[in-house]
């Protein structure tokens, strides 16, 4: 990976757990026996809806909506955007491997959704903006991920071609959306955090 001089960064389900790994405290929050709520792709069969978010068959919005309303509908109502305390729960994997990956590579974030979940303008008060060249959350820019444009103008902030910089993201129809315009892209398994955080430090051949 000699041409790579960059690395952009989802958030959700990345440099933060996805909702499904916070809901033994909501669950106990509420006095619900544990596995109430589904584990989606954390499930021993999976969940069909969140692998079309994957494909993009589903925004995660979307499938967060219907979650929900299936929730509410067994009397189990939510509202996960407003439930959950992010605070603290940053994967120290990952922001260890961010770490390492700052000694050699630019770094930046992109990302699709963290304002629904953390509000609009986290960005101004996010206390790890300062381990990034760019923190970009798409409502700034009009169009979401896999649009051509999120990833050309985060290359573009960064003055460097996309070809210098190395996508890192959880859902395979964003690293689509990076390699159609040239940007090589890594997928992160957020089921596999640990070998996850390896397989991308060796293949940036740092390991």
């Amino acid at each position: 990976m000699a041409d790579v001089r960059a690395v952009i960064w989802d958030m959700g389900g990345i440099l933060y757990p996805t909702p499904f790994e916070l809901l033994d405290e909501l669950e106990a929050s509420r006095g619900w026996p544990p596995g109430t709520l589904s584990r989606g792709p954390f499930s021993p069969g999976g969940d069909p809806d969140y692998a079309k978010c994957s494909t993009g068959e589903l925004t995660e919005s979307e499938y967060w909506k219907r979650y929900q309303q299936a929730s509410a509908a067994n009397g189990r109502p939510l509202d996960l955007k407003r439930e959950i305390d992010w605070t603290g729960t940053e994967r120290p994997e990952v922001m260890a491997t961010i770490e390492v990956l700052g000694r050699r590579f630019r770094q930046a974030t992109l990302s699709n959704d963290s304002s629904e979940w953390l509000g609009y303008g986290w960005w101004d008060s996010w206390p790890y903006a300062h381990l990034f060249e760019h923190v970009i959350d798409v409502v700034t820019l009009g169009v979401r991920k896999p649009h051509p444009l999120t990833y050309t103008t985060t290359a573009q902030r960064m003055g460097l071609h996309v070809a210098e910089c190395l996508f890192v993201d959880d859902m395979a129809v964003n690293i689509e959306g990076a390699e159609a315009v040239g940007m090589p892209g890594f997928f992160f398994d957020h089921t596999r955090v640990a070998a996850s955080c390896s397989d991308l430090v060796s293949y940036l051949s740092l390991g």
